[in-house]
């Protein structure tokens, strides 16, 4: 019986308090508003995340080499004669070093995008992977458009490199 009495009591008095306009202290918003497409009624809250992932990582307008959409001339393709210039660390913003190759496979994956290229170094084929995204890659650049392939992977220039390094212009660059 105490304890309905007390319950009743309890249940009685307001939850909240009112206050005044000028005891209130509203919070700033800590974050822009996200990146959800026009379209998008109910974004996806993953695709939202890496959409603003991307786009801060999108320093010098790297995802433009990336987008499958773009006309072939305008991105990344195999094939490619690509230069890389990576920091060395991050501590060490001057220190930079760069790898000349062709670009034998390309993998979209959003923030994860990453590529490798094949480059014969001392007569030893050399093959480098790097995340397009990472704060470590300073720059990429396309030297050279590659021509006459026709594959999305070109891993069978690992077994015949011959057909990838008669190009002049890689055995000029990639000393």
């Amino acid at each position: 019986m105490l304890c309905r009495q007390l319950l009743s009591r309890a249940l009685a008095r307001p939850f909240f308090r009112s206050y005044s306009q000028a005891h209130l202290i509203v919070p700033q918003p800590q974050f822009d508003k996200p990146l959800a497409l026009p379209i998008e009624k109910r974004p996806n809250v993953m695709k939202v995340v890496e959409r603003e992932a991307i786009s801060r990582a999108n320093v010098d307008g790297r995802s433009d080499l990336f987008i499958r959409r773009a006309a072939p001339k305008d991105r990344l393709c195999a094939g490619d004669v690509v230069t890389v210039e990576t920091k060395n660390s991050m501590a060490d913003g001057a220190a930079t070093s760069s790898f000349t190759g062709v670009c034998i496979a390309i993998y979209r994956r959003g923030i994860d995008t990453s590529f490798i290229l094949r480059n014969l170094v001392q007569r030893v084929g050399v093959e480098m992977r790097f995340l397009a995204y990472s704060p470590l890659v300073k720059r990429i650049e396309i030297v050279h458009k590659g021509v006459g392939y026709r594959r999305a992977k070109l891993f069978y220039l690992r077994e015949n490199p011959g057909k990838a390094f008669q190009l002049k212009l890689l055995k000029k660059t990639g000393k």
